[in-house]
């Protein structure tokens, strides 16, 4: 480690004393929620950590913002967000999460002989938990910890569809939803439509809206309260999917039955 010199000694030693409070705060904030695998409402935080009612709930916005605790809508219970998670695999490299699901997706990945993914919803991005490649050629620009704009992916048009009609809305307001592809949906009245279809299908498809030439089918990995909580799907090369009609059905009973298995090891992340 380089030796600190005397201006950095100096810019830390004027740093406001309620900067660095400010932070002390928010690592005990995660330390505590942390350690509450039911989560804690901002009651129950104040309690525990003795901190004033105003500056709690300032701490507790920005973290909410920046995706490090998630609050449950209807109990407003606080739990680690996705993005602790994000930064937790800068050291643990995923360890913990594929030790649990990793049998299941190279399972499915044998089974079918195509490449498999799992993933959870940011925002209006699906982020990639896990990933086994097939023995073919094909080389998706997915992977692990990686993160595509949901509306472009059967993982990802699963996952929005998951959300409740109001959050998803909300999550549009403002937005373009970019093309990347002719295929690309870049209307929101109609991804609402396809979202509504995948709702009653129970599965999406994305034919070539990120990258040309690709095939994906994906299904929902569901909590015991039956909370869209993931998304497991197969990539294949167009060419060798065959022709649009049936061709999800060759994938889908292999990708639920996965689905199902994976259910409880993702209770964590639920």
């Amino acid at each position: 480690m380089a030796p600190t010199t005397r201006s950095q000694d100096a810019a830390d030693a004027a740093a406001p004393a309620g900067s660095i409070k400010s932070a002390e705060r928010v690592l005990q904030i995660l330390d505590l929620v942390a350690g509450h695998t039911d989560g804690l409402d901002a009651s129950g935080i104040r309690t525990a950590l003795k901190l004033p009612r105003s500056s709690l709930h300032g701490l507790l916005r920005v973290l909410s913002d920046r995706g490090y605790l998630f609050m449950e809508p209807d109990s407003r219970v606080y739990r680690v967000g996705l993005r602790a998670w994000e930064v937790g695999q800068a050291y643990a490299h995923n360890r913990n999460i594929t030790v649990l699901i990793g049998p299941e997706m190279r399972a499915l990945r044998d089974e079918l002989n195509e490449t498999v993914q799992l993933a959870v919803l940011d925002g209006l991005d699906n982020v990639y938990l896990a990933k086994e490649e097939s023995d073919h050629p094909l080389r998706l620009v997915s992977g692990v910890g990686l993160r595509l704009p949901a509306h472009t992916t059967a993982l990802g048009k699963v996952l929005l569809a998951g959300l409740p009609a109001g959050e998803l809305r909300r999550r549009l307001i403002g937005v373009t939803l970019q093309r990347f592809t002719k295929s690309t949906v870049g209307d929101k009245a109609e991804l609402l439509r396809r979202l509504a279809a995948v709702r009653t299908s129970g599965f999406a498809e994305d034919d070539g809206e990120y990258t040309v030439g690709l095939y994906c089918v994906a299904v929902p990995v569901r909590s015991e309260s039956g909370a869209v909580v993931a998304a497991v799907s197969c990539s294949i090369p167009s060419a060798r999917a065959g022709g649009a009609g049936d061709r999800a059905q060759r994938y889908l009973p292999a990708l639920r039955a996965c689905a199902g298995r994976l259910a409880p090891l993702m209770a964590p992340l639920s």
